[in-house]
């Protein structure tokens, strides 16, 4: 055999066994997967007949990825995983193999040594787990879902078998608490309706050069203090328990009232779903009649509305957009960028203004192919007569680089935190 060929089956191996390792070791959070562990937890079985699993998801009530990108939902995914470690490693006494389900997956699957140790670790994390954010340094309270079974050796069944019935088992468990949990929250979100007892924020839409505040888009958040309290699970919750219309209603009446707040002549955002507009008609009482039982008049509100809701019901929306401007308000696309957005919604509404998303607008600068598409989006909004809004700006540099694109109005924490008036 040549050196040359060696050479060749070398690099063929070395390619075969990254490969290999790569299906078998999740890449970001560097865990191995369940087919990796199984010959250890066949061990602790041996050795204990009997052995508690866990398994664990991160609670959220909308798709997170979706929301955060792919990029952010697997760094916190790695946040996750190194919390779990550090506790394993600090706290519990007993032999622990923790490991995910699938390569680039989301399901952690831990299994333990000692039923004491499962029960006091379950008890820890049911309190949910504290993430700090790298880019804000802000730390926040994510919930984890999590199921429990018990893997029991039986001399008559494989243990291979035994070990898949206890992880079925534990997502049995995770499903059924679910459930409960389902309708706790439903109580919690109602008593929150009835009492009123919602946040609304204020963040301030700016326009450059001078920075001057032109708007505020109206935020909500729910109970303080509980799962429902972030906004994306708040209004997932609402949208999966038949209730969001009723929840974006009382938004917007809470939005209008604190409004009498904010400084004279600046425009306010209002969120409004088709479920939210639908549930208005069929209550009878419209958005133009919240407006004008409030201190502000239409030609200061303005709707955003995402291509999703658009999408819902086409005809019956834009039906309503006519009319909403007839009567005054202006209308915005809310979430250019998402891939939800698109431009026929653009075309056939023509927008008073497009919001581009936050995931468009994060780390522009240096990212080419980001600042393509903005200053075509910025361009095309030109041939409409519509004005483009740049959400999710953190950085001076974010702010420079959309300002030498043409988008002057920007919004973000750069500028402003929401905050109650």
């Amino acid at each position: 055999m040549t050196d040359d060929r060696k050479i060749t089956d070398l690099v063929d191996l070395r390619t075969r066994l990254l490969q290999y390792r790569a299906s078998l070791f999740d890449p970001s959070t560097k865990l191995p997967t369940l087919p990796v562990v199984i010959d250890r937890v066949r061990r602790l079985l041996d050795d204990k007949g009997s052995v508690p699993v866990f398994v664990i998801h991160l609670e959220h009530e909308q798709h997170l990825e979706r929301v955060v990108g792919w990029e952010r939902y697997d760094a916190l995914l790695c946040d996750v995983s190194r919390y779990l470690s550090d506790i394993l490693g600090r706290m519990i006494r007993c032999d622990v193999v923790l490991c995910q389900e699938a390569v680039r997956g989301d399901v952690f699957i831990m299994f333990l040594a000692d039923r004491t140790e499962a029960g006091r670790l379950y008890g820890i994390l049911a309190g949910g787990i504290s993430i700090t954010e790298e880019d804000t340094g802000e730390t926040s309270l994510m919930a984890l879902q999590i199921g429990k079974g018990l893997i029991t050796r039986r001399p008559a069944e494989r243990t291979e078998r035994a070990i898949y019935g206890g992880i079925l088992q534990a997502r049995q468990d995770f499903h059924k608490r679910g459930e409960v949990l389902d309708e706790a929250r439903l109580v919690e979100a109602r008593r929150a309706l009835s009492d009123r007892s919602l946040t609304t924020l204020y963040q301030p839409i700016v326009g450059l050069p001078e920075k001057e505040i032109l708007g505020f888009e109206a935020l909500t958040r729910g109970p303080s203090g509980s799962y429902l309290g972030p906004a994306e699970n708040f209004f997932g919750f609402a949208e999966r328990s038949g209730i969001l219309g009723e929840a974006e209603h009382l938004c917007v009446e809470l939005a209008l009232e604190r409004a009498v707040r904010l400084p004279e002549n600046v425009m306010l955002f209002i969120n409004l779903s088709n479920h939210g507009l639908e549930y208005l008609d069929s209550i009878g009482v419209g958005l133009v009649d919240l407006v004008a039982a409030s201190s502000l008049g239409p030609e200061r509100c303005v709707l955003e509305i995402t291509e999703r809701t658009y999408a819902e019901s086409q005809a019956a929306l834009k039906h309503r957009v006519l009319e909403l401007r007839e009567a005054g308000f202006r209308i915005a696309i809310d979430d250019m960028g998402t891939g939800y957005s698109a431009l026929h919604v653009l075309a056939e509404l023509e927008p008073d203004f497009i919001k581009l998303n936050h995931m468009l607008v994060r780390d522009l600068p240096g990212e080419p192919i980001k600042r393509n598409l903005v200053s075509a989006i910025t361009s095309f909004a030109g041939t409409i007569r519509s004005v483009v809004i740049a959400e999710g700006v953190e950085r001076e540099d974010e702010m420079h680089a959309l300002a030498d694109l043409g988008v002057m109005l920007q919004q973000g924490f750069y500028f402003g935190h929401p905050e109650q008036f």
